[in-house]
């Protein structure tokens, strides 16, 4: 449902017939919905200590969105949040909706008014900062909020713990779900141990993700493919292109490789060895299947049995348990 705000500002009735209409406030760890208030655009403060203008949670800003802009062309969506504020007036989220407000001319409207509370708070909230981050990544719900990202949340959490004793992954999974951000416990798992991987590692090894090991080797003018040996999914993906290359060309297939999850120097020796070993393991196979497959005067060395039965209504189990036409 759609409330039409007038531009210069709403009359009393309208303001009580919106408060009446909004859904239940935003419930945040460490936060105290006060009351709705209604204010001019131009009296609320949208920077921070630093002058930025931006949520500070967001790595690339609020960006642009015409949607939002469109829908709120409309008046006010009361299936939505409101953007909030807490006290000084200073917007505590709602960033593209306050621009967007603006740009359709808007002079005043509604914010839902927050202050810190104490009682609530978690264990990962000690300065004023990190109440107004947490609210800010939280607050994903309001009418043209963007769920925030798992690159902003790594960034986020690398901030938080950067100053905090226990950076285990265990310490930064607790933050993440205290952030209530619907997520999975996998999810959650998969960030907490990024961050704490990335302060494990720091003044011993030297990150390098697949696109960074690539760059540096351009940089370098070294013509060669990248191989990550955190595992050996890697070297079987790697090995197919290095016969393919032998075939067609005739030639050695150069590479250098990386460990892009290693935290200490033991695991990046391990990742060597075991690629090298993995590889030489790969080519000594292909080179005794080759001398079978010739002894059997190049005879397939499979055989489809056929496939399960899974298209519904036009094939069914047969007999031997395999699809059968219907």
């Amino acid at each position: 449902m759609f409330i039409k705000i007038p531009k210069k500002g709403a009359p009393a009735n309208t303001r009580k017939q919106v408060e009446a209409a909004l859904p239940e406030p935003l419930v945040v760890a460490g936060w105290k919905f006060v009351r709705y208030v209604w204010r001019r655009l131009d009296q609320v403060n949208t920077k921070d200590a630093d002058g930025n203008s931006d949520n500070t949670v967001r790595i690339g800003g609020t960006g642009v969105n015409d949607v939002l802009k469109t829908s709120l062309a409309k008046g006010l969506n009361t299936s939505k949040l409101t953007p909030s504020i807490f006290p000084d007036d200073n917007l505590l989220n709602g960033f593209n909706r306050y621009k967007n407000l603006a740009l359709n001319e808007y002079e005043e409207w509604i914010f839902a008014e927050y202050e810190i509370d104490q009682s609530t708070k978690t264990e990962f909230q000690v300065t004023k900062q990190d109440f107004i981050d947490d609210f800010r990544a939280a607050a994903n719900g309001g009418d043209g909020a963007k769920i925030i990202t798992k690159e902003e949340l790594i960034e986020l959490g690398r901030k938080r713990f950067e100053n905090r004793e226990d950076r285990s992954k265990k310490a930064i999974a607790r933050w993440v779900h205290s952030l209530d951000l619907n997520l999975s416990n996998e999810q959650v798992n998969g960030i907490a141990q990024t961050i704490s991987k990335d302060f494990a590692r720091r003044g011993f090894i030297n990150s390098f993700d697949r696109d960074e090991a690539e760059a540096h080797l351009a940089s370098k003018g070294i013509g060669a493919d990248v191989l990550n040996t955190k595992d050996n999914t890697r070297t079987l993906r790697m090995f197919p292109k290095i016969m393919r290359n032998y075939v067609n060309n005739g030639t050695i297939f150069k590479y250098v490789d990386f460990h892009s999850d290693a935290t200490t120097h033991k695991e990046i020796d391990d990742g060597r060895e075991d690629s090298q070993n993995e590889l030489l393991i790969m080519h000594n196979l292909c080179m005794d299947y080759a001398s079978s497959v010739c002894k059997n005067h190049g005879k397939l060395s499979w055989q489809r049995l056929g496939g399960l039965s899974q298209k519904i209504g036009s094939e069914k189990e047969g007999t031997d348990g395999l699809a059968v036409d219907c």
